[in-house]
């Protein structure tokens, strides 16, 4: 008895080895992104670092001068820029200080000074500290009665 063993056609074979080819290089790029986009994103991290943060804000009622201490808790030197005094809801600027240029190394705190502020008693106030950028910190205090 002879048997007859059949395979695959040439055209499926072919078709199976387009489709296994086709899936192997598929894969590959999407490695290939992933691993780039990973180290593409290390790269950019020193941006990320820069964070400050607002210790305290001293203020009275009045027209005074708001003093904002600021401490830099990120890794990179931060240049502070600007300083605001805003009513609460940041609507209406209250004073500003736009021409401070404040160079702070990693763990270094500074004071800031935002002159000719007229503040209420019992109102509440948003104080934002600003780096070159763009860095934010804001601090909300409401002046005793």
């Amino acid at each position: 008895m002879t048997e007859k063993r059949r395979g695959v056609s040439p055209v499926i074979a072919t078709l199976l080895l387009i489709v296994i080819a086709v899936a192997a290089a598929v894969l590959t790029y999407i490695w290939v992104t992933g691993y780039i986009g990973r180290s593409t994103s290390t790269a950019e991290a020193p941006q990320l670092q820069e964070r400050i943060k607002i210790n305290a804000v001293q203020a009275a009622a009045g027209t005074v001068t708001v003093n904002v201490s600021v401490m830099n808790i990120g890794d990179v030197i931060v240049n502070i820029t600007a300083a605001y005094t805003l009513t609460e809801g940041g609507t209406i600027q209250v004073c500003a200080n736009t021409t401070t240029k404040t160079l702070l190394a990693p763990g270094q705190i500074a004071d800031i000074k935002v002159p000719s502020c007229s503040l209420s008693a019992g109102t509440t106030y948003v104080t934002k500290v600003v780096t070159a950028k763009g860095t934010e910190a804001t601090l909300t205090f409401t002046l005793p009665p």
